[in-house]
């Protein structure tokens, strides 16, 4: 054997230093399989099987002598790529004898990644017609057709055949002295249209860690509309992903120039734009010059955010809109739609691209003020070229503060809640005695169980990624308990009224039961249900940057509000016809006087304040709440009552319950006399039901 070894090692000293030339070899640790190059005896290889993992700790490796050389490097094998140490980039030949080459990443012993740079004849050929700009001048319509039917017809969504594209839509644009028509004009936004689509972003990931080709795409459609002589005084193009739109001015015309943009469905989201230049400014333009704005939609995740003004973390959140003209040093007007109306429209910032941007290109805001006119962000800037904003994602300062207030308050309101289900547990025998308590009990107990259940689920949604399968369970949970408790504490306002309707009238026990159910867990069963079957097949029910609700259809918002506001609805109803119960005097009453006056005022404001913790009538602030220019002090109002409604239902709808408060004490063996000595507060429903 240890001949066999020196023979080795002899004939490796021998052999011309080639790099491919491998000798495998088993380290005197037995455990470690190692490849050593020819050329280099001191350098030691380890080559992973595919599928196998890497060792936890670096796996020492030996020379001939036994004596510890370093670390071993990591190897990928295939039997395409051959052998590649890991972090580095294997190629081979394209097929079909496509130029080009086929790339994959190689990464802790793996293959990862594969990129398909190869390359269409067809497209090589136009490429290679590109180089000569006197026969491209001549033959640029011709050329552009030929490449959209190219991107209509083939493939073109691969990395390599994208960045081609690019750069031959460049080149067309690179040609001085030639004027095209709305034919050529629309064969070059076809290709376009092609390129951008939502599908190829994988590809555009890809290409742009090499090179930022999306600038070098915007700035050929900028060209081409400077090179573009339309004999229409208006002109429209239309594409699913992009969009041309234009008008020759006339000096006999006193007319704004006045373009929206609406039929773009990017992500299932409907995005709008309207784009406005003042007559004024346009008289500074030539007569019969263009005026030519080009919107895109999928470019909002295509071009990079290279910006130099705005955080890191802010995102575009609309339309990307180019608007050229002879003169660009005019004042324009623009209104977008939102794509995600969750970000915080306050840290809006108006942006143009920028295609020399400190010696590279990017977003700058240098010129453009932002407004917000509702959910739509309105940019006014002083020059022409391509628009769109930015937004963050992320909370205001005054939003995190009232995130950590619902925070607390729903944690203590877990602890009251679990409290409350204890002492219903010790005093249930004592306080189901009657059809009418029982009910009553029934109903306060799932009231206390879903609430508890949602703000579990609550807390939870703070600390989970979005779109994992446990987020999404757990917002459905949240969904169906939320809807649970609003239906619940419905079901305790019907008792109410019931009483207050047919006060000497009796109920049967089983219909009670089923009726409670039905409304309590059904039909918040049916409405969660039906939110998630249609949001999300349309990847509309968890929101992208957390976990929780989507906001980004209407339809979802109704499913939830509609219901909850219908309930907080009739239930403050039923509050006020219980008010009025209170104060209407009976018959055979004598002439009010102070004392009757004031007790009746604190059984007024007793009932108030119980009927507001069991009913959730302070959810009713919700609707100054979601109201966009509300004042902060019914933010806090409406995160402290409604995350202490645990606290407020185990003190006003427990505590002070006066059969609880007997039962409790019997259980701690006072005695009777001593009980009825104590002072009670009597709530006005239990005297009622």
């Amino acid at each position: 054997m240890h001949v066999m070894l020196l023979v080795i090692v002899a004939v490796s000293l021998l052999l011309p230093p080639l790099s491919s030339q491998l000798f495998d070899a088993v380290c005197p640790d037995k455990k470690s399989f190692v490849t050593s190059t020819a050329n280099s005896g001191m350098n030691c290889l380890l080559k992973l099987k595919r599928n196998e993992h890497l060792p936890k700790s670096p796996v020492r490796c030996y020379n001939w002598s036994n004596t510890t050389v370093h670390d071993c490097r990591i190897l990928c094998s295939d039997t395409y790529y051959g052998l590649v140490e890991s972090g580095k980039m294997a190629t081979k030949e394209c097929p079909n004898n496509e130029t080009g080459c086929m790339r994959i990443k190689c990464e802790k012993g793996n293959y990862v990644s594969e990129e398909n740079f190869c390359l269409l004849a067809e497209l090589s050929n136009i490429l290679e017609s590109t180089r000569n700009k006197t026969e491209l001048a001549k033959n640029l319509p011709e050329l552009v057709k030929q490449l959209a039917n190219i991107s209509t017809s083939r493939a073109v969504t691969e990395p390599g055949n994208l960045a081609t594209t690019v750069e031959i839509l460049t080149a067309f644009t690179s040609v001085t002295n030639v004027s095209v028509n709305l034919s050529v004009a629309q064969d070059f936004l076809v290709t376009i249209n092609a390129i951008i689509d939502q599908s190829t972003l994988p590809s555009w990931k890809i290409v742009t860690e090499y090179k930022n080709i999306s600038s070098q795409l915007l700035l050929s459609v900028e060209q081409i509309t400077r090179l573009l002589s339309p004999t229409e005084e208006t002109f429209n193009i239309t594409k699913p992903n992009v969009q041309l739109k234009g008008v020759k001015i006339n000096s006999n015309s006193h007319k704004d120039y006045e373009l929206n943009f609406s039929d773009f469905i990017f992500r299932n989201i409907s995005l709008t734009s309207f784009v406005r230049i003042d007559q004024n400014d346009l008289l500074m333009l030539p007569n019969g010059s263009l005026v030519i704005s080009v919107a895109y939609a999928t470019l909002i995740d295509i071009l990079g955010l290279l910006n130099k003004d705005s955080n890191s973390t802010a995102k575009l959140n609309g339309l990307v809109v180019t608007t050229t003209a002879e003169n660009s040093s005019i004042n324009i007007e623009m209104v977008f739609s939102t794509l995600n109306n969750t970000f915080d429209l306050d840290t809006a910032k108006c942006v143009f691209w920028n295609f020399s941007l400190n010696g590279g290109e990017g977003w700058e805001s240098t010129g453009c003020t932002a407004e917000t006119n509702g959910d739509n962000v309105v940019c006014k800037c002083k020059h022409l070229t391509s628009f769109s904003f930015l937004m963050s994602p992320y909370l205001r300062e005054e939003s995190i503060t009232l995130n950590i207030i619902s925070l607390i308050t729903t944690g203590i309101s877990i602890g009251c809640l679990i409290i409350g289900l204890i002492i219903e547990a010790v005093v249930w025998k004592h306080v189901t005695k009657t059809k009418t308590s029982q009910a009553r009990h029934m109903m306060m107990l799932n009231i206390v169980l879903s609430l508890l259940a949602t703000d579990v689920f609550f807390i939870t949604s703070h600390y989970l990624k979005a779109k994992t399968i446990i987020c999404i369970v757990t917002i459905f949970l949240m969904n169906f308990f939320y809807l649970s408790l609003f239906f619940w504490m419905f079901t305790l306002a019907l008792l109410l009224l019931y009483h207050l309707v047919f006060l000497f009238k009796d109920f049967s026990k089983t219909t009670i039961m089923i009726i409670s159910f039905a409304l309590g867990y059904l039909c918040p069963l049916i409405i969660s249900i039906s939110a998630f079957a249609v949001g999300f097949p349309q990847n509309h029910y968890i929101q992208q940057e957390k976990c929780w609700l989507s906001k980004e259809k209407l339809y979802l918002h109704q499913l939830f509000i509609v219901p909850i506001s219908s309930i907080i609805g009739m239930n403050i109803f039923i509050t006020f016809l219980a008010i009025f119960k209170i104060l209407r005097p009976t018959v055979g009453d004598k002439p009010k006087n102070s004392t009757k006056d004031t007790n009746k005022t604190k059984q007024v404001c007793r009932s108030v304040v119980i009927l507001s913790s069991v009913l959730g009538l302070t959810w009713a602030l919700g609707f100054v709440f979601f109201y966009k220019d509300s004042s902060k002090i019914f933010d806090y109002a409406f995160n402290i009552l409604n995350g202490l409604q645990g606290f407020c239902i185990l003190i006003f709808g427990i505590l002070m319950d006066s059969k609880i408060q007997a039962a409790l004490m019997q259980r701690f063996e006072q005695s009777p006399n001593s009980s009825q000595k104590t002072k009670l507060i009597v709530s006005t429903t239990s005297n009622t039901y």
